[in-house]
């Protein structure tokens, strides 16, 4: 009897990983905060731990874009900060979700920085992207985080890139809006995207690439790893960029459980049963176990308030790597918002790595 319980539950907390975690979904998350003012320059929030974080945020609405900086005043109910419109018009009552892509659009809107359609021909079907050509031989390759509508996710660094001649690919992958599904239509968090890295880096080669830099951002960093260690066009990577990346996906997963109240053993069952039904191979996504395979230079960009990749083992995994690596760690960044909380460090922290290892034009 209670071995019968124990499958249901197992089989329950599988299905949860599944909706959590392999589900494609869009990236904003959390609820939207009131727009109680906005004129000359300036907009009114209510207070919420969101609208009162330091940095630079979009403020999503239905029918606008806009972003906030400076923080100008906070009372107990509202935060004032300095705000531009992007695009329509954020109207009192509006209810905003607080984005940390920070920007809408497309290269051209957001920066007026010209760039091509990409149609990326994978293994699956063709996937969409953004490619904008640069003097440099050295092309950089971005791979969004999670949600399916990421390509925005790339306008915070893509403008330092092309002021320092890279030439940049930013690539939707399977089951993103703009991308072909999967069979499953499921996130295998680079068990199977790693072959849509393959892919665009296939075809920067045949647009006249010599070799590449790969920037992953949280999940991203994950297919960027599977790529590493399956593609045969590794050698090709003269780098690789890591924003708070899942080294260790079964480690994300069981965090996640036991602050869900899941008991461990449950956990333990969901997951392996997860293993069954969904094809996830935990040992394969477990990077620092797999730390000896890496062999290309490494920045790895954490936040001490990342509560998805513990920023610790973020440093350990760079530790493990020794002088291919270079670890920075942004005290006041959570997950994937390190650029928001600090602009000028994050971005003179990837041109300098990169004007470094790259060298110069």
């Amino acid at each position: 009897m209670l071995a019968a319980v124990w499958l249901v539950l197992g089989w329950f907390h599988a299905n949860q990983i599944r909706s959590e975690f392999l589900v494609p979904r869009s990236h904003l998350a959390g609820p939207p905060v009131e727009v109680v003012g906005n004129e000359a320059g300036r907009v009114l929030l209510e207070r919420t731990e969101a609208s009162e974080r330091e940095g630079t945020w979009g403020l999503r609405g239905d029918t606008a874009y806009a972003q906030m900086s400076t923080i100008v005043r906070i009372d107990d109910a509202i935060v004032e900060r300095g705000v531009t419109t992007l695009d329509g018009e954020v109207a009192v009552g509006d209810a905003v979700l607080i984005d940390p892509d920070a920007f809408t659009g497309d290269p051209l809107t957001a920066h007026r920085i010209g760039f091509e359609e990409l149609i990326t021909p994978s293994d699956i079907g063709p996937h969409q992207g953004w490619f904008i050509d640069g003097r440099r031989p050295t092309w950089v390759v971005f791979i969004h985080g999670r949600g399916d509508d990421r390509l925005t996710e790339s306008l915070r660094l893509i403008p330092g890139l092309v002021e320092d001649g890279y030439p940049v690919m930013v690539t939707s992958y399977r089951n993103d809006v703009g991308a072909t599904p999967s069979n499953s239509g499921l996130r295998t968090w680079g068990l199977d995207e790693w072959r849509d890295v393959e892919a665009v880096v296939a075809l920067g080669q045949r647009k006249g690439a010599r070799d590449f830099v790969l920037v992953g951002s949280g999940f991203g960093a994950s297919i960027v790893s599977m790529f590493l260690h399956e593609s045969d066009l590794v050698g090709n990577i003269r780098a690789v960029v890591y924003e708070s990346p899942v080294l260790d996906f079964e480690d994300v997963v069981t965090s996640w459980s036991a602050a869900s109240g899941t008991p461990r053993i449950v956990g333990w069952l969901g997951r392996r049963l997860a293993t069954a039904r969904f094809a996830i191979d935990w040992e394969e996504l477990d990077q620092p176990s797999r730390v000896e395979e890496f062999d290309v230079p490494m920045l790895l960009l954490a936040g001490g308030e990342d509560a998805i990749t513990d920023p610790d083992d973020t440093e350990a995994f760079a530790e493990a790597l020794g002088e291919q690596a270079t670890y920075e760690r942004f005290e006041q960044a959570a997950h994937t918002d390190l650029w928001n909380i600090d602009r000028a460090r994050y971005e003179a922290t990837i041109r300098l790595w990169l004007a470094a290892v790259i060298g110069p034009e």
